[in-house]
């Protein structure tokens, strides 16, 4: 029998492997749709935005900084209009002429500017912060293809005034130091846009028909400091620094109630209109909150309201001070090495005695003289808003590298250091009553008109009790009117203060002619107007607080009483001096 074979027309593939074909074909282009929907629908407007992103440049416009003022709205800091000069290089005809025509009126090499002129970009920086003498020049030269953008340059119109308070800013425009840099973010405002675009033909548009967002101004910041009051004390410091040959100095004003700095002055200084001139950058700092030291004889009243408040002394009660002190194996001296016989502890302060204050230190015990000591500030920063403040240095008996003899020479301010903030802002407690208030320096920020921060008197703690910071206030009045160095007395008006001669510790060892001379006094007693702290650095004319800080701080008072119209508390002294002199 024969077989009967059929075959097929179509030679190819046999039917299952043609339906496999047939669906990836159908997949891929499925894929290919849905891609496409993904690109042109989904996609679409993020990726229209990245194409036109490949066409543009977007740089930045520098805000115009806030301004700042003193508390009476005298302008301290403020803006000036400079330029940059800035380049298309592609409309730049002959960037190696224009380069030899602006290296002269510019100070840059002619080879940097040509480098620049022949870049590919669309706009590109020449130079900054030109002034409108070096624009007109330029602008004179009909260069093509360069132009103009205003810009604001710190100024500062009152030369190195408040110069460590203020601080400065940076090429950048960028507070570094004092308000500048502590409030930078406030004053600093928010930068606006400008950006450049390519016509469909790849050639950048002109800048001036370029899309610009403008910048927001930085915010205005008022300070608590009294323009006047820091003209004066900066007057009377420079003026002791060199007439005692010291090294430097500071001294601080404050309103003993509220804690607003009235003043803060150091020296040497700084004019920030030319920081990038100050060769010495130390002077950047501001020593009267960065510089610690050993405050000497100003400390002992700290160790008096501690023994008041605690009630182990009265202003009466008597010692026998033989004038030195044996005690762990050292001896502590008075300053003048002379005994005072049946001592009260007002004549303690007056006679600046250290064995006296050492009773008072060992009556309270660790315990009780640390704690308070700590209660005023000491050891910690007060929080005043301004960079850089130190905290000083306090042993403590918890401390390895505390030892007995602490407690002894501390009472009289050896031993312990501390800034000129802390002090004056813990005697301010006693001349207002009893009241640790937080130093400031700003009392408020505003923009456009409306005030977005604002600093209050802050109370930090009572640190003594209403009668004991008047008894206090006292004995300070009677070291001032009846101790043996009345430097500080002033005919017609109360005074309460203390001197302090510190020595400056000189490789381990105290050097009695190395020394800090300072005050530290308020006036009127009863109702203070201001609390000053005068602080001279080694002094070569005399090293005595008495003969150098005092008398700087009688001359300082007398201007205060002058410009807040102080009228006399004690006319009577006035007529008694008047007689005297007659």
């Amino acid at each position: 029998m024969s077989t009967i074979r059929t075959y097929s027309d179509n030679h190819g593939l046999p039917g299952w492997r043609l339906k496999f074909v047939l669906w990836v074909l159908l997949g891929f282009a499925l894929v290919l749709v849905g891609r496409l929907f993904y690109l042109q629908v989904i996609q679409g407007s993020f990726l229209a935005s990245k194409a036109e992103q490949a066409h543009q440049l977007v740089r930045e416009i520098d805000p115009p900084r806030g301004r700042i003022y003193d508390r009476n709205g005298k302008i301290l800091a403020s803006n000036i209009t400079v330029y940059r000069l800035y380049a298309t290089p592609q409309y730049v005809e002959d960037p190696e002429s224009a380069a030899q025509q602006l290296s002269p009126l510019i100070g840059v090499p002619a080879k940097e500017i040509a480098d620049k002129l022949k870049q590919g970009v669309p706009w590109v920086s020449i130079a900054t912060r030109l002034t409108t003498e070096q624009k007109e020049k330029i602008e004179a030269l009909h260069i093509p293809g360069i132009g103009f953008e205003p810009q604001t340059a710190r100024a500062y119109p009152n030369g190195s005034l408040a110069a460590q308070v203020l601080g400065f800013t940076n090429f950048e425009n960028v507070g570094s130091y004092g308000v500048e840099g502590e409030y930078n973010n406030y004053l600093s405002g928010e930068p606006g846009k400008m950006i450049a675009e390519q016509d469909p033909a790849g050639n950048w548009i002109p800048v001036a028909q370029r899309q610009v967002i403008p910048p927001k101004p930085g915010a205005d910041v008022q300070l608590t400091i009294d323009a006047t009051v820091q003209y004066y004390a900066e007057e009377v410091l420079q003026k002791t620094v060199k007439e005692q040959k010291a090294k430097g100095g500071s001294i601080i004003v404050m309103d003993p109630y509220t804690g607003e700095i009235l003043a803060m002055a150091s020296y040497p200084t700084f004019n920030p209109q030319e920081f990038y001139n100050v060769r010495n950058t130390s002077v950047f700092a501001n020593p009267a909150i960065s510089s610690a030291y050993e405050p000497g004889s100003t400390f002992k009243i700290i160790t008096m309201a501690a023994g008041l408040a605690a009630g182990v002394i009265t202003p009466d009660t008597r010692i026998d001070d033989k004038g030195y002190l044996n005690v762990y194996g050292y001896t502590i001296h008075n300053w003048d090495g002379r005994p005072h016989p049946n001592e009260s502890m007002t004549e303690v302060l007056m006679n600046s005695a250290n064995v006296g204050a050492a009773y008072v230190s060992t009556k309270l015990g660790e315990d009780r003289f640390y704690r308070k000591v700590q209660d005023f500030g000491f050891g910690a920063k007060t929080g005043i808003d301004l960079q850089g403040e130190a905290t000083g240095i306090l042993v403590l008996p918890s401390s390895k590298n505390w030892s007995p003899i602490n407690l002894y020479t501390n009472a009289y301010g050896q031993g312990i250091a501390v800034t000129p903030i802390q002090l004056i802002t813990a005697q301010a407690a006693v001349a207002n009553g009893g009241l640790l208030m937080r130093p400031y320096v700003v009392s408020k920020i505003e923009r456009n008109g409306k005030v977005i921060k604002e600093n209050r008197p802050t109370v930090v703690r009572r640190v003594l009790s209403r009668q004991v910071a008047e008894t206090l206030k006292s004995m300070m009045k009677t070291v001032v009117e009846e101790g043996e160095y009345q430097v500080a007395r002033i005919p017609g008006y109360s005074v309460g203060g203390k001197t302090g001669t510190a020595s400056v510790p000189v490789n381990g060892q105290y050097d009695p002619n190395v020394t800090i001379a300072s005050f530290i006094g308020y006036s009127p007693v009863k109702h203070p107007k201001f609390i000053a702290l005068i602080k001279i650095d080694q002094p070569k004319g005399s090293r005595w607080g008495s003969e150098v800080a005092a008398p700087a701080f009688k001359e300082l008072a007398r201007k205060l009483y002058t410009y807040y119209n102080i009228p006399p508390d004690q006319p009577e002294q006035i007529e008694t001096s008047s007689g005297e002199q007659g």
